[in-house]
């Protein structure tokens, strides 16, 4: 009895109006909602401005993107910085020095797209402006050329072209660029030179393995090294125009600035001495003298036994042929006095 007594005053409690009396308050429902407080907002200033960003400032943000993480984000900056150099002006604000500094360094990178668009980027940079950095990029070139992946071993001889149109002629007869890079193609190419006598074989000369390391491209990629070589030979033994001297010749050597980068470097009055590798050869002369020493007798040989194999190897064998024939042709190989045994006949030591 109890408990229905109780249950009927509760339902009758829901229908009962609250006496309110004078001084208090009203009382508050059970599905009050309390709205006085008052809310606080954060206003970013950024948020706020209508003004996009300006061409300067895109550009370093894609510039630095190029140091990214992702291979995406690489490969997209490198697309816009290429469309901003095709431009008519080109845009580049922060100028080739610094560019080349970023860029330069995805040239072993593992991405094929990245390279690919690493390489119409450069195209896209005029050539006046990469000769004062040819040392610089050579480093980086050398570096894809000698990569463990034959991929990147190809894509650093398209950069090796690249160079080769836009400077070729100051490339040859810059520090460490001659006698380097051919040390280069012998390592790709197979061809190296033994001096001992007990490990020598076919006169001297050693094939070393051509390494492929998994990739099934390795018979188009020995053609073509061959081909990029001979273009190099060709840029290297190029037969200098002949420039009559003039009275005037004599002032303009003292007076007038020089106009090739470090004209006096081969004095190596402010740098360490170099060795033989990181030599400057500025003339044709040189560069066969020390090709002729180092490096004939390997190619030779080398050549021999490409056209032998036929084909694709045999015709580019034949290109790099005829580049050694017309680049050696006038070149006579310097003999020593006391080699000569006839000359000292008749004296008495």
């Amino acid at each position: 009895m109890g408990s229905s007594n109780r249950k009927k005053k509760e339902k009758k409690k829901d229908f009962q109006k609250p006496k309110l009396k004078v001084g208090k308050t009203k009382p508050k429902s059970s599905n009050f909602t309390d709205t006085s407080f008052s809310s606080k907002s954060i206003v970013l200033q950024q948020q706020l401005s209508e003004v996009a960003p300006d061409v300067v400032e895109r550009f370093n943000h894609q510039l630095s993107l190029t140091s990214s993480r992702t291979d995406t984000q690489r490969r997209d900056a490198l697309s816009y910085l290429t469309g901003q150099l095709s431009t008519n002006p080109p845009t580049n604000p922060v100028g080739t020095s610094t560019l080349l500094q970023k860029v330069l360094p995805l040239m072993p990178d593992s991405s094929r797209s990245v390279r690919s668009n690493l390489l119409k980027l450069l195209r896209q940079i005029p050539a006046d402006e990469v000769r004062p950095h040819l040392q610089k990029a050579m480093l980086y070139i050398r570096g894809a050329m000698t990569h463990l992946s034959q991929d990147i071993k190809d894509d650093g001889l398209s950069y090796m072209e690249w160079l080769l149109d836009v400077a070729g002629d100051e490339l040859v007869a810059s520090p460490g660029c001659w006698v380097k890079p051919l040390k280069d193609f012998m390592s790709v190419l197979g061809w190296t030179v033994s001096n001992s006598a007990t490990v020598a074989t076919n006169g001297g000369w050693t094939s070393a393995p051509r390494t492929t390391f998994g990739s099934k491209k390795f018979g188009q990629s020995f053609p073509r090294q061959m081909t990029v070589l001979a273009k190099f030979l060709d840029l290297g033994f190029k037969s200098e125009a002949p420039n009559p001297w003039t009275p005037n010749d004599w002032v303009d050597g003292i007076m007038v600035l020089p106009r090739i980068p470090d004209p006096f470097g081969y004095l190596g009055l402010f740098k360490p001495p170099r060795d033989e590798d990181g030599e400057i050869y500025r003339n044709r002369q040189d560069r066969q003298e020390i090709f002729a020493r180092r490096f004939m007798d390997a190619v030779e040989t080398g050549v021999d036994m490409a056209k032998k194999e036929g084909g694709a190897a045999g015709r580019a064998a034949a290109l790099l042929d005829q580049a050694l024939a017309d680049g050696m042709r006038d070149y006579e190989r310097p003999t020593r006095t006391d080699d000569d045994e006839s000359t000292w006949t008749g004296y008495i030591m």
